[in-house]
């Protein structure tokens, strides 16, 4: 997995955080089948994948409206591939309620 999401003919640019390649205009994970294969694919394709989108969703627009961010100090944000990607010293952040 993590070799095809790197794969420079499908992402322009693969190890730039980007999450615009993945917007309507430019669907970059649609050029081929089975590019973006997180949740798998095909006929064994997990049946979560709708939901877990969804409740990502939902997280993440409780989290950026209710509280203001600061990612702290002195912490590696190089990434790590094994088991999953990850940044080095994980991500600490604090969170004020707004």
């Amino acid at each position: 997995m993590g070799v095809t999401h790197r794969i420079e003919e499908i992402y322009s640019e693969p190890d730039l955080f980007e999450p615009d390649r993945f917007s309507p205009q430019r669907q970059e994970n649609k050029k081929y089948p089975f590019s973006l294969i997180g949740f798998g694919g095909g006929p064994r394709i997990c049946i979560g994948l709708a939901f877990a989108k969804t409740e990502m969703k939902i997280v993440a627009a409780h989290l950026l409206h209710s509280y203001h961010w600061e990612i702290l100090p002195n912490q590696s944000l190089e990434e790590v591939v094994v088991p999953t990607n990850r940044p080095k010293d994980g991500l600490r952040v604090r969170f004020q309620p707004r």
